[in-house]
């Protein structure tokens, strides 16, 4: 639906989607591709990138200062709370940003990345389908002169974050701390050989093992008891001295200098990539330089995980990441990195008009965030109208929508990418429609959605009019009654749903718009009562999926007007004692909506919908169509 210049192509999206409802809190498999960017360096993200994750972390701090009983919150407590500044639920907010920001200058541009996979990036390929790159190849920027990947973020940020925990239940346990490093290293090669890299991508990242050390680095700077990063004052906490990537990124995060490991699938893939596109341009000035530049940038102060893993190396006990350089793909010889740093060069290579290595003096300020939105929004919708359907005279319609408490984690107002999240308790949204007849008031038609937890992420550009929003939900509840296909009552709930939702405005003041979005509810309990016979099936409810596509259009200040098409099919399966005894009844649905927002506060709508009932138990399919009308006001 959207064009080419959405957030995430559509063929990512709907893999990304997969493997995130799937495991929601696990971490994400991603790859990039940093070949792509010698002959081309992005311009150096160093200054806007610093700025952004020192506001994260104020930001982060600030909200904890905001709460009464800060002062009860331990150091760990708080630099817990600055690590969810930059993921939630498996998704990486940081990350997120980094690739949709107009602040980070990107290779490829996003306008080109489709392009770039599909034609020029080292791991493009034959098959029909990828499944291990269904994330897609994340585009390279550079900081402070090195060329990284925008999943070395998400590594630094939250892998880094699991070395920290287990590096302080580790020394809880009283175990040396070289050999707590050693066994957080070792737990980054375990998920580079697992699930974050070879099973899954066919890659074993080194660069990735460097990122998640130094994110480690970096959160046991908060609160190691020598020159803490984090203070707790009479005032509140708060940030001693700024991050820097400086003290963090080397070329060890650039995968064209600490080059990956692949499975021998992916390796023939990107071998035959390597040789076709780079082995003629090695002896090239930009390339030399390059590599140059690399063997001139100053080592880290901590190294540790660097000389690990070249003893792991040693041992065998990871790939031989020589046998898959580039200089291997080429039947090369690697240069001599030592002369290459003796000789001197016209450029600097690697982002060489910007690079800068030492940290500048005196540290910059950064400001707190600037935060507009309320921590608790309730919010309660109520309309009325009328309801038909086949055969049936007009009924008085309900129409609600009740949200008890919703906690919104407010985003800094600083860039135009923001990424709210939001946590949702109690919301009730659906129809009742009200009958009379001569035994008095009926119920011939009720649809009911309950949600008693919903955990949110959105993504909004405002720069280009891009939207993403991703959920969880808990426990989901749909109740309905619809005596003209034989229902006095239909039970579903799931254990756990799936919310997902990618839209597009567009124009100078981006006042139309066009979405789509996706839910997911399985599996659970299934149950329906028929007033035909009194008997009821009972069983599992395997799967409900629903789909819905709008567009919409800002006439006015307040006047809308916007058009919504959507369908669903729900499965369960059990047992009928009113049929053939095992059945597997379907729920089917298809609605179109027309809105017209009259104000910020009221909108008049007209709803068609066809329902439809599939009992293979019973060998019948009910179906209706319905109208439904009328108008809602919000508070």
């Amino acid at each position: 639906m959207l064009r080419r210049h959405s957030l995430i192509p559509w063929r990512s999206w709907l893999g990304a989607l997969s493997l995130w409802a799937a495991f929601p809190g696990s971490a994400r498999a991603t790859e990039t591709d940093q070949y792509f960017a010698i002959d081309k360096p992005p311009r150096d993200s160093l200054e806007v990138l610093n700025e952004k994750i020192n506001r994260d972390i104020l930001g982060a701090l600030a909200l904890v200062n905001r709460r009464a009983s800060w002062d009860q919150y331990s150091c760990q407590d708080v630099a817990h709370r600055v690590y969810q500044r930059f993921r939630i639920s498996g998704l990486h907010k940081i990350e997120l940003w980094a690739e949709n920001s107009p602040r980070i200058d990107r290779v490829p541009t996003k306008k080109d990345h489709r392009r770039f996979e599909a034609q020029s990036s080292i791991y493009r390929n034959a098959r029909l389908w990828d499944w291990g790159l269904s994330f897609g190849i994340k585009a390279t920027f550079t900081v402070a002169g090195v060329h990284m990947g925008a999943d070395k973020l998400s590594h630094f940020f939250q892998t880094g974050w699991k070395y920290h925990q287990r590096f302080r239940e580790l020394m809880k346990k009283d175990v040396p701390e070289r050999e707590a490093l050693e066994r957080i290293v070792r737990y980054g090669v375990e998920t580079e050989s697992g699930t974050l890299g070879s099973v899954t991508t066919g890659v074993f990242s080194f660069g990735d093992l460097e990122a998640n050390y130094q994110g480690f680095l970096f959160y046991r700077s908060l609160c190691r008891d020598e020159d803490p990063r984090l203070l707790k004052t009479p005032q509140g906490w708060r940030l001693t001295r700024p991050f820097d990537w400086r003290d963090y990124v080397s070329p060890q995060f650039d995968e064209t200098v600490n080059n990956s490991a692949f499975v021998p699938m992916r390796w023939e893939e990107v071998r035959a990539n390597l040789r076709r596109d780079y082995c003629p341009r090695l002896d090239s000035e930009t390339f030399l330089e390059h590599y140059r530049f690399y063997a001139r940038y100053p080592r880290k102060p901590d190294d540790f995980n660097t000389r690990y893993v070249r003893e792991l190396l040693a041992r065998g006990e990871v790939p031989r990441q020589q046998d898959f350089s580039i200089w291997a793909a080429c039947g090369r010889n690697p240069p001599d990195l030592a002369q290459l740093a003796a000789e001197t060069g016209g450029s600097s290579g690697a982002g060489p008009e910007n690079a800068a290595t030492e940290p500048s003096t005196p540290a910059p300020r950064y400001e707190a965030p600037v935060f507009d939105e309320a921590i608790l929004r309730p919010l309660l919708e109520l309309g009325g109208g009328g309801f038909r359907n086949d055969g049936s005279a007009w009924n008085a319609l309900l129409r609600t929508r009740f949200l008890l408490h919703e906690t919104v984690g407010p985003e800094d107002t600083w860039d135009a990418v923001r990424t709210p999240e939001y946590l949702l308790w109690a919301s009730l949204d659906g129809h009742i429609a009200l009958g009379s007849t001569p035994e008095g008031v009926t119920v011939p038609y009720a649809d009911l959605r309950f949600t008693p937890v919903q955990r949110r992420f959105e993504l909004n550009n405002a720069a280009t009019g891009e939207e993403l929003a991703i959920g969880v939900v808990l426990l989901p509840l749909r109740l309905t009654r619809f005596l003209a296909l034989d229902r006095s009552l239909g039970v579903d709930t799931s254990v756990i749903g799936v919310r997902a939702r990618l839209g597009k405005r567009f124009g100078e003041r981006q006042r139309a718009g066009v979405f789509g979005a996706v839910a997911l509810d399985s599996p659970g309990y299934k149950a329906a009562l028929h007033p035909s016979d009194g008997y009821a099936f009972q069983g599992m409810h395997a799967a409900t999926l629903a789909l819905e596509t709008g567009a919409e259009l800002q006439l006015g200040t307040q006047l809308r007007l916007g058009l919504v098409l959507g369908g669903s099919a729900s499965i369960g399966l059990g047992w009928d004692p009113g049929g053939s005894g095992f059945s597997a009844p379907a729920d089917l649905g298809a609605h179109a909506e027309a809105q017209v927002d009259v104000t910020r506060f009221s909108r008049l709508f007209v709803r068609g919908q066809l329902e439809a009932v599939l009992e293979p138990g019973r060998n019948r399919i009910l179906s209706t169509p319905v109208l439904l009308g009328g108008a809602t006001f919000r508070y």
